[in-house]
């Protein structure tokens, strides 16, 4: 006898449907972050061990010891179990950046420069640019420096790996950064969340945020004739808490509405991450025509900082030979260092976070090893960048001090 039962391809209710993919979703999202950060409902610092916290300390092991010895009331240092049940001390980012003030040696951006702000940007989505912006964000905060990150994709997955939070559970529409650009641009301190590294904080995202690209656009609603030109929102509020960091890093979506037109206009530099591919270089083209009309309208706007960068490299012939057009073409503007895609990447977001949460591999040593020094490589050569900017603002004061004096 033939099976007469008609399987079903669509639904003739899709709005149940999507809800309850919605909540399902959000249900595993939040028994999968419980069950990484178990015992505790927050992410925990990660630590590092004393010769690590040595090293990052830039100090010999005995001097490391003696500064410890002098400071014993260091918060941050941690007893751990190791797996052979013994007792190891380890240190967070806290306790680490304390003993750098201790030893003076902890990097402080020179008298005389201001913070930047960047946006990390790019029209495709896929292409890198969240996790390039959390992994900066930790590296920058890691070299002991103070780091804001804004979220500026509704998908919220750069509040997720860096803070543990689930977006559209734990966070409520007044705690992203809608009313602030919408209403009351001075109430962005109030937005900002302290995350699990210090140092390093952020104003997150969830689908609210959708909110900014509807209501912005109209002049009935955005509050035009009280706060100004909706273009400037970002722009007015960063001047607010700009001082209280030495980079303010802008995850944008993959678009040019209103959120990532604010980002580009407030910002001192833009990071373009792109894959080594034909389409990605296809897309890459178009954005360059989009910012090309969005300058044309900003005569007065300079960047201090504009660098592309290689992402998702899979060291393929093909990878390689875009690789080396896209140098051809774009010469100086790409950075040296390049993104590899690794295995590492994924394994990481599968704990809520990236590779600079992780203290010892899942895996392969080696494998994890060379994910973590080529994230280190681009990171890097991007701070130092900043430092070299940062030495480049306060020789241009001094000398126009000078001219004045």
């Amino acid at each position: 006898m033939l099976d007469t039962q008609i399987v079903s391809y669509g639904t003739d209710n899709p709005e149940e449907l999507m809800d309850k993919f919605y909540k399902a979703g959000n249900e595993m999202l939040l028994t999968l972050r419980n069950y990484v950060v178990s015992p505790e409902k927050r992410k925990k610092p990660r630590t590092w061990g004393a010769l690590e916290a040595a090293k990052m300390v830039k100090v010999s092991d005995p001097t490391f010891r003696k500064l410890l010895e002098s400071n014993p009331n260091i918060l941050g240092v941690i007893n751990e179990e190791s797996e052979n049940g013994r007792k190891t001390k380890k240190y967070t980012l806290e306790a680490i950046n304390a003993l750098r003030d201790k030893a003076g040696t902890r990097y402080k951006r020179p008298k005389g420069s201001k913070a930047l702000t960047i946006a990390i940007s790019n029209l495709k989505g896929g292409v890198g640019k969240t996790e390039t912006t959390v992994d900066l964000g930790k590296k920058i905060a890691i070299e002991g420096l103070k780091v804001l990150l804004l979220d500026f994709d509704a998908q919220g997955t750069a509040t997720l790996i860096s803070s543990g939070l689930i977006p559209d559970l734990e966070l409520k529409y007044e705690d992203t950064i809608t009313n602030v650009l919408i209403s009351n641009p001075n109430s962005i301190e109030s937005v900002i969340l302290k995350t699990h590294f210090d140092g390093f904080d952020i104003i997150p995202a969830n689908l609210a945020i959708q909110d900014c690209d509807l209501i912005l656009p109209n002049e009935k609603e955005n509050n035009h004739e009280r706060l100004g030109s909706p273009f400037i929102r970002l722009t007015e509020s960063l001047k607010i808490i700009k001082n209280q960091y030495d980079v303010i890093l802008v995850d944008c979506g993959p678009n040019l509405g209103l959120l990532t037109l604010n980002a580009i206009i407030a910002c001192d530099g833009i990071i373009i991450p792109i894959p080594p591919s034909m389409n990605d270089y296809s897309s890459f083209t178009m954005f360059t025509a989009a910012l090309r009309n969005v300058f044309k309208e900003l005569s007065s706007k300079k960047l201090e900082y504009l660098r592309i960068l290689i992402s998702k490299h899979s060291g393929s012939n093909e990878a390689l030979q875009m690789e080396n057009l896209m140098r051809e073409q774009f010469g100086r503007y790409v950075l040296t260092n390049h993104m590899c895609e690794t295995v590492e990447v994924p394994k990481a977001a599968n704990e809520i976070g990236t590779i600079y949460d992780i203290s010892k591999p899942r895996g392969s040593r080696e494998a994890y090893r060379r994910a973590l020094q080529h994230l280190d490589d681009v990171n890097m050569e991007i701070i130092n960048n900043f430092k070299d900017i940062w030495d480049r603002q306060v020789k241009a004061t001094q000398l126009s001090g000078d001219k004045h004096g």
